[in-house]
């Protein structure tokens, strides 16, 4: 395959958790107004802020997965899938179970330039650079695996896997009214590059038995982007209650967020000569991919050349959502065989033979691809219990699935330790969003001006047994007052 160079180069990156700063991998979301620099996402947190805070340094790493646990592990590890009188029998069908959403995997990472997030007094800058991965296997391939192939049965080949680079560069203001602070945070989003391996359609990648042979057809689209920009906004309102020690947040977080990846902006310009024109895909291009395997059994594995019992294809395209767009005649695309309709009603042009002018002319029929940016809505609740105690709340949303972002609810909860000199703890559980729970724990040291604190946080679980993925984060501060 022409594009897994370009794979194998950002797999050499290191891959890690969304959650930024150790507090928010410990706190997930209850965060959102723990604290009074860039380290809490409500924009109004700033207008609390006196001094100067700076990250001398901050990274994070993590990984998840949807199948294996050390709990799993233990209970897979020696056991017998066909004897029931085992001393350790698990039925095949249990471990089965496992996979009912297929195998997904993801892997993140995100850091900070040096020097780069600064919050003074109520005005911050920060910069945040990503890099995450994400792929699905469909649960038909474990079914393969463990039951063999079944007569007159589809079984589900369709593949998805993805890799996003961006960065985010963002000015925040607040400002205090009596016991009320609002916020607004102004984000310019730079993506870097992003890569797609995806299944054509619902129906076009699959395996097939019947009483003849094996058949089957697998057609996949690669897709590859340098250079992307977009904007987006944070707002956010906070009131405290000098009476009752609480503080109530409301904030909304990336909205409008959409990185647009097109031939016009910052990175596109800066790497076209160095990296672009290296790559095997022009601007908008995508990789057409498909495997014909057709009518397989012992007799011609004998006979037949095995060249010629399956086919490929690989070729680049140009996808087009309505043929009026094309700027060619149909009738001759057709008739030699250079256009391909998908099952989504979109078309695939064939583009080996078409020269760099006449595709940067293309691109202005065609659409660009376009990111999500992970928006959410955050609803949190902070009370001093003692001096040394902080309960922080929080239930929160997002609007999409994108980037490690999900619709689904999620409540989340913690405490602030202040009580040991020198060394504030935190820890916190959520319930809901990407994982059913997850737990979170992280523990610093402070001396003068400096405070230093790492974190760990346990996906998909509160104990290393259960646990489905594991994010860590470490971060170096300068906090003058």
């Amino acid at each position: 395959m022409k594009l897994f160079p370009f794979f194998i180069l950002f797999f050499n990156f290191l891959f890690s958790g969304y959650s930024f700063n150790p507090e928010n991998i410990a706190l997930s979301e209850a965060s959102s107004i723990a604290f009074n620099d860039f380290r809490s996402t409500n924009p109004a947190t700033i207008g609390f802020h006196k001094g100067v805070t700076v990250k001398i340094l901050g990274v994070s790493a993590g990984f998840g997965n949807n199948f294996l646990s050390i709990s799993n592990y233990n209970d897979i590890n020696g056991a017998n899938f066909e004897d029931p009188t085992a001393s350790k029998y698990l039925p095949k069908s249990d471990f089965y179970s496992f996979f009912n959403e297929g195998i997904r995997l993801n892997l993140q990472s995100a850091f900070s330039l040096p020097l780069s997030d600064i919050s003074f007094n109520n005005i911050s800058v920060s910069n945040k650079n990503y890099f995450m991965i994400d792929g699905h296997l469909p649960k038909s391939f474990m079914e393969l695996v463990l039951y063999g192939n079944e007569l007159n049965k589809n079984y589900d080949l369709s593949l998805s896997n993805s890799i996003n680079i961006f960065s985010e560069n963002s000015i925040g203001y607040a400002k205090t009214f009596n016991h009320y602070s609002f916020g607004i945070k102004l984000k310019y989003l730079q993506g870097l590059a992003y890569g797609e391996f995806i299944n054509l359609s619902d129906n076009s990648s699959y395996f097939y038995t019947d009483s003849i042979g094996f058949m089957g057809k697998a057609e996949y689209l690669i897709n590859q982007g340098v250079g992307g920009s977009g904007f987006a906004f944070d707002i956010g309102m906070i009131y405290k209650n000098p009476q009752t020690d609480w503080k109530i947040g409301l904030s909304l977080n990336n909205l409008f967020g959409k990185i647009k990846w097109d031939n016009n902006n910052l990175t596109y310009n800066f790497l076209r000569n160095s990296i672009i024109k290296k790559l095997p895909l022009r601007h908008n291009e995508k990789q057409y991919f498909s495997i014909n395997l057709d009518t397989l059994n012992a007799m011609n594995m004998i006979d037949i050349a095995l060249n010629e019992i399956y086919t490929t294809e690989n070729f680049p395209v140009i996808e087009f959502d309505n043929i009026n767009s094309i700027p060619f005649d149909i009738d001759s695309l057709l008739n030699n065989n250079l256009l391909i309709m998908t099952e989504y009603g979109s078309y695939l042009l064939k583009s080996e033979e078409i020269s760099d002018s006449l595709i940067k002319t293309i691109d202005l029929n065609t659409s660009n691809h376009i990111t999500t940016y992970p928006c959410s809505f955050n609803l949190s609740f902070q009370k001093l219990l003692e001096d040394d105690i902080e309960l922080c709340l929080a239930l929160s949303t997002g609007f999409s699935n994108s980037l490690r972002n999900s619709e689904k609810w999620k409540f989340s909860s913690g405490l602030l330790f202040n009580r040991f000199k020198n060394i504030p703890i935190t820890i916190g559980v959520s319930f809901g969003g990407t994982e059913s729970i997850s737990s979170g724990f992280s523990i610093g040291y402070k001396k003068g001006p400096i405070l230093i604190n790492y974190a760990i946080s346990i996906r998909e679980g509160i104990f290393l047994q259960s646990m489905q993925g594991l994010d860590a984060s470490f971060s170096i501060l300068l906090n003058i007052k």
